[in-house]
């Protein structure tokens, strides 16, 4: 059954709106930090430990789906959300939050990839192309307005930051009610397609698998990695400079407008650019670092490093997506897409220990210290992918 209705199309979106809220908190950390008498380190993996479980979730959920129907997967990922997200508002113990972010991570994990999955099942055509188009839109508007309410919120304190979602509860009515059940095809009908998971098993899977793909997620891993650095750090760089009480919500909420900008500009930029694009989601990944890095204590070069940092991903992700279907065949794109995912939510959770690795390598307690080397690192790669593409003789307007 094909539902053609506004209200099923906007609720199906919806769902989307939540999937990046885990870091919305980020404007409460220093304040929170504080409270709870935890290092910067301790606060800032309370906005990247839910993608722990969401990188094992996201791999689990299709089993989920067909075992237990994939809308009753997505409520009970949308419920989870709610119940565990709203804890830190009544609880003000550090290991209770941090148990009950891995689960609110579980939710967000659960039904991460049947947001897209549900959009191929309701819908053909332009009806599907545009809303997949608007569901990416979606996550990113989800966070900006998540990190600004978060951010008003703070003024009552940390705890209400929390508060945010709350929202999980009317979106998983809204969902419920207006959206149909789907049914996907048996695993015997995949089979007979030729699916290619269950007639190579797992591990034969790995093998047959481009090793290219693994070259991208690692990609993918450093390109959000450094984006979740900056925007978890961000609030500290800032409380340093301005005061512990400083809100840093709606400068944050900025940030995926940014991405939502870039994103929209992304497609003009490719026509004149070609993998140009890819070369200047770099340049401005360096650029955003090294402002950051340099800044000495300069409250508008941080601010515009941030904000500069929203534009990488929106440039250098088509590349990754867009280059799965010619290096990837039709039995191991599904796998080969999951772990790009796994990349991300992996990027994700390690930024917080990545940013206190470096710094116990320069011997800094310095917050800004990681940043001229993540530039650095990106500066690398921009000169290795020039020459590769120089030796092979490609101009950057060329694949």
């Amino acid at each position: 059954m094909k539902s053609q209705t506004v209200l099923a199309k906007s609720a199906v979106l919806s769902i989307s709106l939540i999937l990046t809220s885990s870091i919305a908190i980020s404007s409460a950390l220093p304040q929170l930090r504080e409270s709870l008498g935890i290092s910067t380190t301790q606060s800032e993996m309370l906005s990247t430990v839910p993608n722990v479980a969401m990188a094992v979730f996201v791999l689990l959920s299709s089993w989920f789906a067909h075992k237990f129907g994939t809308k009753n997967v997505i409520m009970t990922g949308l419920l989870l959300v709610g119940f565990s997200g709203v804890i830190p508002v009544f609880v003000s113990s550090y290991p209770v939050i941090l148990v009950s972010r891995l689960i609110m991570g579980v939710g967000l994990g659960l039904y991460n990839a049947l947001a897209v999955s549900i959009i191929n099942a309701l819908y053909t055509g332009k009806t599907r192309a545009n809303l997949l188009g608007l569901r990416g839109s979606a996550e990113n508007v989800g966070q900006s307005v998540f990190m600004a309410l978060a951010g008003l919120l703070l003024t009552f304190g940390w705890n209400w930051s929390f508060v945010i979602y709350f929202a999980a509860f009317p979106v998983a009515l809204f969902f419920w009610f207006a959206v149909p059940d789907v049914k996907f095809a048996s695993d015997e009908d995949s089979k007979a397609e030729g699916s290619g998971q269950d007639k190579q098993g797992f591990f034969a899977l790995i093998k047959a698998t481009n090793p290219l793909v693994y070259v991208l997620a690692i990609f993918a891993v450093l390109l959000v990695l450094n984006s979740i650095a900056i925007q978890v750090r961000f609030p500290s760089i800032e409380a340093g400079l301005q005061g512990e009480r400083f809100n840093s919500g709606l400068l944050l909420s900025m940030m995926p407008l940014v991405g939502i900008l870039a994103g929209v500009v992304f497609g003009k930029l490719y026509q004149w650019t070609g993998k140009g694009a890819l070369y200047l989601g770099l340049l401005a990944y360096v650029l955003a670092n090294f402002l950051i890095g340099f800044s000495g204590g300069n409250f508008l070069m941080v601010v515009i490093g941030m904000l500069v940092s929203g534009i990488p991903c929106a440039w250098c992700f088509p590349y990754i997506f867009n280059g799965m279907g010619d290096i990837t065949s039709p039995s191991t794109i599904a796998f080969a897409t999951s772990m790009i995912f796994i990349g991300t939510n992996t990027g994700t959770f390690i930024a917080p220990l990545a940013m206190k690795l470096i710094q116990s390598v320069l011997n800094t307690d310095s917050l800004v210290a990681p940043f001229p080397v993540f530039g650095a690192i990106f500066a690398i790669i921009a000169v290795v992918l020039f020459v590769r593409d120089a030796i092979h003789g490609k101009s950057p307007k060329q694949q």
